[in-house]
């Protein structure tokens, strides 16, 4: 009697590679305003330049854009900050810093496209407040490799990297957070490292995986951290960067 056999397409390997984030630390720190600017003091217009690349294009995927303001407060207050989307307010909020301590805006933008202009504007309750420190990243989420097919044996997520990277400032890593691979538009756990499934269906919505800060959390508004010793004191992802999966083909595939 043969022996039955799944219908495998071959060995398929995503490279995906980072862009270095885009970092700025002012020689002499500029005062926070008292009330919201008019122009916000972090600007950034994404350009292809900045897009993470593929090796293998995929069929689809969305861009996340992680920005981060960061300053100091010599005396206790609250900041205020607002996020922008082409001239558009996406999110605000406040946060209270006490004094002698840095303070870092996480601010995470889902579904952004070559020339939107993101934006992050500061103020503050208190006159002698600052900000000098500035930083971009574009990640990806909701990846669809290929239109068919869709379901994945097995779906290997090799290499995880930390992203982003900052080095101006003290930086200091608040926190890391998962990446959450899905199964039919289902989150699984989220995974810290290589980790192999075996068989993934991808769906219509999540596709192969979720980003963590900017989509899974955390999407489309920012988050303060606070700090006496580090600028920026910084939230960031584990994002793929190496998959590799075998396909179940399809009639018109064999």
């Amino acid at each position: 009697m043969g022996r039955v056999t799944p219908l495998l397409t071959s060995r398929r390997v995503l490279n995906i590679t980072y862009k270095t984030p885009l970092e700025t630390l002012l020689s002499v720190p500029e005062t926070l305003p008292t009330s919201e600017p008019v122009t916000p003091q972090i600007g950034y217009t994404v350009a292809t330049i900045h897009l993470p690349t593929f090796d293998i294009p995929p069929y689809r995927k969305i861009w996340i854009a992680c920005l981060y303001g960061a300053g100091y407060f010599p005396s206790a207050g609250v900041l205020y900050w607002r996020m922008k989307k082409n001239g558009v307010s996406v999110a605000s909020g406040t946060a209270s810093v006490p004094a002698g301590y840095y303070y870092t805006v996480n601010a995470f933008f889902y579904d952004v496209a070559v020339g939107d202009l993101l934006e992050l504007a500061l103020w503050s309750s208190v006159t002698d407040s600052n900000w000098d420190y500035k930083a971009y990243q574009v990640q990806v989420t909701r990846v669809i490799l290929f239109n068919k097919p869709r379901l994945l044996f097995p779906c290997n997520f090799a290499v995880l990297s930390a992203q982003p990277f900052l080095s101006l400032g003290t930086p200091h890593v608040t926190v890391t957070v998962a990446l959450y691979p899905c199964n039919d538009d289902k989150a699984l756990t989220g995974i810290t490292s290589g980790t192999v499934f075996t068989s993934l269906y991808v769906g219509d919505i999540y596709g192969i995986f979720r980003i963590g800060y900017g989509d899974y959390s955390t999407s489309n508004t920012a988050v303060v951290s606070t700090s006496p010793s580090y600028r920026p004191y910084y939230y960031r992802n584990y994002a793929p960067t190496q998959i590799i999966m075998r396909g179940l083909k399809t009639e018109g595939q064999l």
